[in-house]
This record gives structure tokens, C-alpha cells and sequence, in this order.
């Protein structure tokens, strides 16, 4: 991490490939331990992308239904880039990420979307829907899947205790799917979500990418993009729909770029009108906006993960306490 907390540039662009590059030796070796949590595949759609990784734990910890809780994370990319498998010498970062949590007790799961130009807004919200409802709806097939020793006194994945997580683009299609009115309806029972890093909204001053490159395309004209912002969406929502919201973690690195600081404030102030209270906020120390999911599993910089396998325990204890 000395080498990460070290670099004070905050753009993605010039900090992404220098972020993987420092972590590949690390996590390389610990290869090993790694590879030790069982990883398979499953396709969830028709599509070529419609498919999904999932990690099993070896010690699971436990719902109040004797099952398994599900961590569901979406990645990010921009919007035109992301998969759930980088080729080498990446290939250890999300396999990393997802060995992490399962090795904290939760089935993991890491599915792929469609990206930009193949689709327009909401079509990535409407994928990841799409996997959470297959797993919700496949927990047999999940379980009868595993070829780890052992494998038939795996408890079953507890469609009721499922969390979702994104970072940064997958931040903000999770935040649609769960609010925008066409695609939330259809979202099975979240037991939370975690936003990290993720953007609020887009015209942020200063800022040119709303007006052309992926978000653009994406998100449509600036007026497309004011209604399909997650901070209009989350406007939009009545009293009673945010009530039933399910419960929000905010993570964000300690030197995100200057327009996610900005709109991570705003969210903050958001929240808090709308909820009553301040949403809980981890700040990943030393981090900029890549590092926190490739130091998992390094053995350094990884106490955000930490902090947000807690969170997530302890909604599954207020649960069982309920």
C-alpha cells in the first residue's frame, strides 16, 4: 500500500493501470491461499455476458434461516469496460475480492453486464436484476454445483439475506436498479447496499464527461440524465418506498477524485434529509478510487473490507433480534 498512499494523483485514468500493476505481485503471491475458495460459473441469460462467479465459503456464517447470506458485487468500469475476470497478469483482482468475502463467511458472487455500446440506460440495471433474481431463484443448483470436499454440508444460499456492492459505474447501476420505477418493482427483497464510490449525479462543475464518451451514450442528453441521475431517483421515491428502502453503508477511498468527493458529500446530505439520520460512511485510508478491491486479500489496505463484512453481520443480527 506505501507505493498507492505515496501517489497523490487522483485521476482514474492516470492512476487505474499503475493501481493494478503495483497490486499483481502481491496478490500473485498469494495465489494460493486465494485459489483455495472454490470459484464456478453459472449463466444467468441468454446473453454472451449474462454470466456469473460464484466464491463459497468454507466456513459460512449463518442466518437465522440456517443458511447462507449472499454478497452480491458489481464492478465498475466507466460504463464501456469491466468484467468479472481481468486476462493476465490481472487476473487476480476480482478473484481476490471475492475469495476475501467469502473467506468472512458470505457466498459471493460477481456477475458480468452488458456494457457500452452494446446497451442504453437501464439495460446494465436490468442485468444485474437479472443475475440476482437466477441466484434468488437457483439456490439448489448453486449448492449442487460445488465440487469442494465437503461440498453436500455446504448450507443453501438464504435468498431472504442477500446484500448488494458496487464501486464506482456499478455503484450507480445498482443505485438505479433499486430506484428507478421500471426496473425496482421487479428487484427481489435486498437485505442491504453498499455504494462505493459511486457517482449521485453528473454535472458536477468543472466536469466534462457528462457531455460525450460513455455516460453520454449511456445516460442520454443532459436532460435524460437529470431525470436518470440516482439523486433525482432517489428524490422521486414517496415516504413510504423510502421506509422500505433497505439499509445504505457508503465507501469511498480517502483521495477519490474531486467530483466524487463532491457528489460524496452531496449523498451524504441526501440521505440523511430523507432517512432522518446519517448513513454510516467508511473512508478507505491511503486509498485512491481503484486500490480498495485489488487490496483484498493482500494482506494490506484491506480494512474497509473488513468494516464492511461487520456492517453486514450486524443487519443480519438486528434481523435474527427483530
Amino acid at each position: 500500500m506505501d507505493i498507492i498512499a505515496k501517489n497523490s494523483e487522483t485521476n482514474i485514468d492516470k492512476i487505474n493501470l499503475y493501481t493494478l500493476s503495483a497490486f499483481v505481485p502481491i496478490l500473485d503471491e498469494r495465489r494460493k491461499d486465494i485459489e483455495q475458495i472454490e470459484k464456478q460459473t453459472f449463466k444467468y441469460g441468454e446473453r454472451y455476458r449474462h454470466n456469473l462467479d460464484v466464491y463459497y465459503p468454507q466456513q459460512p456464517i449463518l442466518t437465522p434461516n440456517g443458511k447462507v447470506p449472499v454478497l452480491f458485487f458489481i464492478y465498475g468500469g466507466g460504463y464501456n469496460t469491466g468484467s468479472k475476470q481481468f486476462p493476465p497478469p490481472y487476473e487476480m483482482g476480482y478473484r481476490a475480492l471475492g475469495s476475501f468475502f467469502a473467506q468472512r463467511g458470505f457466498m459471493t458472487i460477481i456477475p458480468d453486464y452488458r456494457l457500452v455500446p452494446e446497451v442504453r440506460f437501464p439495460a446494465a440495471s436490468q442485468d444485474i436484476r437479472d443475475a440476482i433474481l437466477w441466484v434468488s431463484q437457483n439456490a439448489d443448483k448453486i449448492k449442487s454445483s460445488s465440487s469442494s470436499p465437503g461440498s453436500t454440508s455446504i448450507p443453501e444460499l438464504d435468498s431472504e439475506c442477500m446484500f448488494v456492492m458496487g464501486h464506482s459505474a456499478g455503484a450507480a447501476h445498482v443505485k438505479v436498479m433499486t430506484m428507478h420505477e421500471d426496473v425496482r418493482k421487479t428487484v427481489p427483497p435486498l437485505k442491504g447496499l453498499i455504494w462505493s464510490a459511486g457517482p449521485w449525479f453528473f454535472d458536477v462543475r468543472g466536469e466534462s464527461f457528462h457531455t460525450s464518451g460513455p455516460v453520454r451514450f449511456y445516460f442520454g442528453t443532459t436532460e435524460q440524465q437529470r431525470e436518470r441521475e440516482p439523486r433525482t431517483l432517489w428524490n422521486n421515491l414517496s415516504e413510504e418506498e423510502i421506509k422500505a428502502f433497505p439499509d445504505i453503508l457508503l465507501v469511498q477511498a480517502e483521495r477519490e477524485p474531486d467530483w466524487l468527493q463532491v457528489t460524496g458529500e452531496e449523498v451524504m446530505k441526501d440521505l440523511e434529509r430523507r432517512l432522518g439520520r446519517k448513513p454510516k460512511r467508511i473512508v478507505g485510508m491511503g486509498h485512491n478510487h481503484v486500490s480498495p478491491n485489488w487490496a483484498l486479500c493482500s494482506g494490506q489496505g484491506e480494512e474497509w473490507g473488513y468494516e464492511v463484512a461487520e456492517w453486514m453481520k450486524e443487519k443480519i443480527d438486528q434481523g435474527a433480534a427483530s
